[in-house]
């Protein structure tokens, strides 16, 4: 039986990355969605049985996490497997109640990706595709591109144009067709991106465009002027705030990149094909994109490293996740009656 727990963000997607795979490897599943996005979990089991799938195979709970449905997944001894995404912290705690019974983990936890733009890009293609990498879903990414470093030699015409393309975006009501950016997801997650927003004076950083907008919207948000040790730069903010920082040389670009606690994705943006090869095999990151953001193909390996978690899931590493291997060794008798 694998446990599955799912976050809020993006519940669906997230849930059946999990749940096909296990079911597809012979496993039953208790699906613990995140208890702030409960229906599209539901439709999803109602929907299972409709379709045939035997009860019991697929099983949905609600529920908190500590002293909850969480808690009671993560800890009963007759789980073979758990399978969670979220953040970092509660990743620590599942790993310790894990360890208790020895039961394997897949953990895909928090990132702080990096966004590097050297002087040859296609400018045009990088800023189109760092604006998604950050403002997507409002920044409730884990694989946000929330650190943008950018070549000194391009640097003012980028942080410009970026600056610009930031504030072409749509903000409006998620249900309309027109809108490309929206409020955050709860009135608890707004107040905590927005403390971010009050540390970026104290920490010599200057607001380019964004900030608070109307009810539980933070409008796109381009910071410059920070230093790597800023708590924008290192913190997961999960909200569509970007630091943009100058670098000078390839070298010193991978190492402030491979310098946080995180290790889930990077993107790269060059022209350059011996570059582009040479820094994604230097970048600490599970997932690296070039010239592009958020490119999946689900045979592929998906994890981070450090706070972003531990295993792969994917293709045939979700098989070797799901599955127990086993060596059956016999001797034959060789002699015919």
């Amino acid at each position: 039986m694998v446990s599955a727990i799912a976050p809020w963000n993006f519940p669906l997607m997230l849930e059946t990355w999990k749940i096909a795979p296990a079911l597809a490897w012979g496993n039953t599943v208790v699906l613990k969605p995140a208890e702030d996005t409960p229906a599209s979990a539901t439709i999803m089991a109602r929907l299972a049985l409709e379709a045939g799938l035997p009860p019991g195979v697929l099983n949905v709970v609600h529920g908190y996490g500590p002293d909850s449905a969480g808690q009671a997944l993560t800890e009963n001894p007759d789980v073979d497997r758990i399978t969670f995404t979220g953040e970092s912290g509660t990743g620590r705690i599942i790993a310790r109640a894990a360890a208790a019974n020895l039961i394997p983990i897949s953990l895909e936890l928090g990132g702080k990706g990096a966004n590097i733009v050297f002087g040859d890009a296609d400018i045009d293609n990088a800023i189109s595709w760092s604006i998604q990498a950050i403002f997507r879903n409002a920044g409730q990414v884990c694989l946000a591109g929330s650190r943008l470093f950018v070549h000194r030699d391009i640097y003012d015409e980028f942080v410009e144009r970026y600056v610009e393309a930031a504030e072409r975006l749509v903000i409006g009501d998620p249900a309309d067709d027109a809108t490309e950016f929206g409020p955050l997801a709860s009135e608890e997650h707004y107040t905590k991106v927005s403390r971010y927003l009050d540390l970026v004076e104290s920490e010599g950083g200057k607001i380019r465009t964004g900030g608070r907008g109307d009810g539980w919207v933070i409008k796109p948000t381009v910071v410059t002027d920070l230093t790597d040790t800023s708590r924008l730069v290192c913190e997961e903010i999960f909200g569509p705030v970007v630091a943009v920082l100058p670098f000078d040389t390839e070298r010193e670009a991978v190492a402030r990149a491979n310098n946080t606690r995180y290790g889930l994705n990077a993107m790269i943006f060059t022209e350059n094909l011996n570059r582009a090869h040479r820094v994604a095999a230097a970048l600490t990151a599970g997932t690296v994109w070039v010239n592009c953001f958020f490119i999946r193909d689900l045979r592929a390996p998906f994890g981070g490293v450090g706070d972003s978690g531990i295993g792969r899931e994917g293709g045939n590493f979700s098989r070797e996740f799901f599955t127990e291997p086993k060596a059956v060794v016999m001797q034959i008798d060789t002699r015919a009656d």
